[in-house]
């Protein structure tokens, strides 16, 4: 992540008393997470990266997972002890740099909001290696990233992006596309483009 970007984090988080502070924030989760964990059998370890003030972890944790969540950002962790906490669940929130944490467990479900993008391109082989000693055989992994509709689409702030078909092969062979829902955003500031795509991906552990 760029000094930029990150003294953006800063500044919104700082200012965020609450999830509903932070301008990212969705009380509903990915669609693709819903039908993901649908298709699975009973709830097992989930692993939340760049979870936020951690409304999906909440959601996860709801339906009996297990969860595990991590940021690098102390006021995210914070926001995430105090939804759990005040929902009683038992979410183990981590403060790290998730290209550093190696985990103590394989995972069933790996959900990547808005990290991988943030991350920059000269850690995505970083992030793949961790990613793969996170997520068990057969496991799935849900991905939100910013995608690239064009050449021009490319901003000096904010989200890295990305075209689909390089997302695709930044996963193979080891993971196997099984669904992907791009989405038009519109109302970025305009220092960010002013609209931006948004990939959804659903992939899952094949080798």
């Amino acid at each position: 992540m760029g000094e930029q970007s990150r003294t953006v984090f800063e500044r919104l988080y700082a200012r965020a008393q609450r999830p509903e502070d932070l301008p990212w924030h969705s009380a509903e989760p990915p669609a693709l997470l819903v039908e993901a964990l649908d298709a699975r059998g009973a709830p097992g370890p989930a692993l939340d990266v760049g979870c936020g003030a951690g409304s999906y972890s909440i959601y996860m944790a709801r339906r009996g997972y297990r969860v595990t969540a991590v940021d690098f950002m102390p006021q995210a962790v914070a926001l995430l002890k105090q939804q759990a906490s005040s929902r009683q669940l038992d979410i183990t929130a981590i403060q790290a740099d998730v290209t550093a944490w190696a985990g103590s467990q394989p995972f069933d479900v790996v959900l990547d909001v808005g990290c991988l993008h943030s991350l920059g391109k000269a850690r995505h082989a970083a992030y793949k290696a961790r990613l793969l000693q996170w997520l068990a055989p057969g496991g799935d992994f849900i991905l939100v990233h910013c995608g690239r509709r064009g050449w021009w689409d490319r901003w000096p702030i904010g989200p890295d992006r990305a075209y689909h078909t390089d997302i695709e092969r930044l996963f193979a062979p080891e993971l196997e596309l099984r669904a992907y829902r791009p989405e038009l955003l519109t109302g970025m500031p305009l220092f960010m483009g002013r609209s931006a795509l948004a990939g959804r991906y659903w992939l899952r552990r094949v080798r």
